[in-house]
């Protein structure tokens, strides 16, 4: 009986791998000449791999990343700075891979809550943008080449944001008493409900170069906010967006010997995103169809070289990134307003730079900096920033086991 017994707990072991990381930063940010406060970032991930068996895998992750300082994010269709950010994230991910098969069955779920502060008086958890989301989503992967494979998924979202709240939009799209954004006037119109469906493949070319590439559409449904007619009054439809994504990336990793590699890598991608929602302007009584079309096109190449030991190498990384925006049926607007005949387009660029230096097992120093600049034809930035530049620096520590 004690043979027996000890050979159902040996059945039932679970072998757990965990992975703990810790980074804690200080830095400083500068946007278009304003100097931001010396402020810190922190990030702490929790991930206890634990394998059942040959087949039955899972992989719970806990994740925390607070940044202090001051970046630019596009939330409702323009460019908004935000002086903090903090992301909260539980996830987990399980994965079946049947007896003598190459496919792995990976189904998944996640919680995230993400709370942004666009002014150092807001109170933390009262932001505007504030959101939570949830998420279920499958996958499948054939292996077909270690470490190669084929991979193919979909995912279904939800966003909520619970402070945006009528006052608080109105107050927030208003210019002299009257709504400039008459679909985002309202509660939670900015919620969505979404579906995306992807796949991807990765390859290698002479056993020199990787390829990886891929495509993905995102459906967005927006359950509270109405279209805007000719006249600037909602009718009874509902927003909905498709969101197309094609990518590729080809990487090219060089072992010169045992303590000295490299790896050069080039990112492209292209996206459309298509709506039906249009924008009233009831200032100047102008009404413009299709308002959140747009289409983007992203190039980005980065070179990290890596010295030392495989386990815990010295790291320098460069990276750079250009991306550019058209709004098909955007028209511009000078300083004061007015329309002009050309649509808006955007140009935007960074570069960075960052280093991990190894001090003791599992613990490393960490510098990094970036400097970007984002351009428009648009001359009207009294409710979004088109034209500015912003920079960053970051110094401090990183712990991982």
């Amino acid at each position: 009986m004690i043979a027996a017994f000890t050979a159902a707990k040996a059945a039932v072991a679970v072998e757990i791998s965990p992975i703990y990381g810790l980074q804690m930063l200080g830095g400083q940010s500068f946007y278009s000449g304003q100097k931001g406060t010396l402020s810190g970032n922190l990030n702490g991930t929790i991930a206890p791999a634990m394998k059942f068996n040959d087949k039955w895998s899972l992989l719970p992750t806990i994740n925390t990343a607070y940044q202090g300082t001051e970046q630019v994010l596009d939330v409702v269709g323009g460019q908004t700075l935000f002086q903090m950010q903090w992301d909260n994230l539980a996830a987990a991910k399980l994965i079946y891979t049947p007896e003598g098969s190459d496919w792995r069955l990976k189904p998944s779920t996640s919680f995230k809550y993400e709370l942004l502060k666009e002014s150092n008086d807001e109170r933390l958890g009262s932001g505007l943008f504030d959101y939570y989301q949830w998420s279920a989503g499958f996958e499948g992967e054939y292996l077909y080449r270690d470490p190669f494979s084929f991979h193919a998924g979909g995912d279904y979202f939800e966003l909520h944001f619970p402070n945006y709240t009528s006052l608080e939009s109105q107050a927030a799209t208003n210019f002299g008493g009257q709504s400039l954004a008459r679909e985002l006037v309202g509660n939670r119109v900015i919620d969505t409900q979404n579906a995306m469906l992807g796949l991807g493949v990765s390859a290698p070319i002479q056993d020199r170069f990787v390829v990886e590439g891929g495509g993905r559409v995102l459906y967005q449904h927006f359950p509270n906010q109405h279209l805007v007619d000719a006249t600037g009054n909602l009718t009874t439809p509902l927003r909905d967006d498709v969101a197309t994504t094609l990518s590729g990336s080809l990487k090219m990793p060089v072992e010169f010997n045992a303590d000295l590699r490299t790896l050069g890598a080039l990112d492209l991608s292209g996206t459309y995103n298509s709506s039906n929602q249009n924008n009233f302007d009831a200032s100047q009584t102008k009404f413009i169809p299709y308002f959140y079309n747009y289409g983007e096109v992203k190039v980005a190449p980065s070179f990290k070289l890596l010295v030392g030991s495989p386990r815990q190498p010295i790291v320098l990384g460069l990276s750079a990134a250009y991306w550019y925006r058209r709004y098909p049926y955007r028209p511009t607007q000078d300083p004061a307003g007015a329309y002009l005949s050309d649509h808006i387009h955007t140009n935007n660029w960074m570069t960075g730079a960052n280093l991990n230096y190894p001090m003791a097992p599992h613990f490393s120093l960490v510098f990094d900096f970036n400097y970007g600049r984002g351009s428009s034809n648009q001359q009207f930035e009294q409710f979004f920033k088109y034209n500015y530049s912003t920079s960053n620096y970051w110094f401090g520590f990183n712990y991982l086991y």
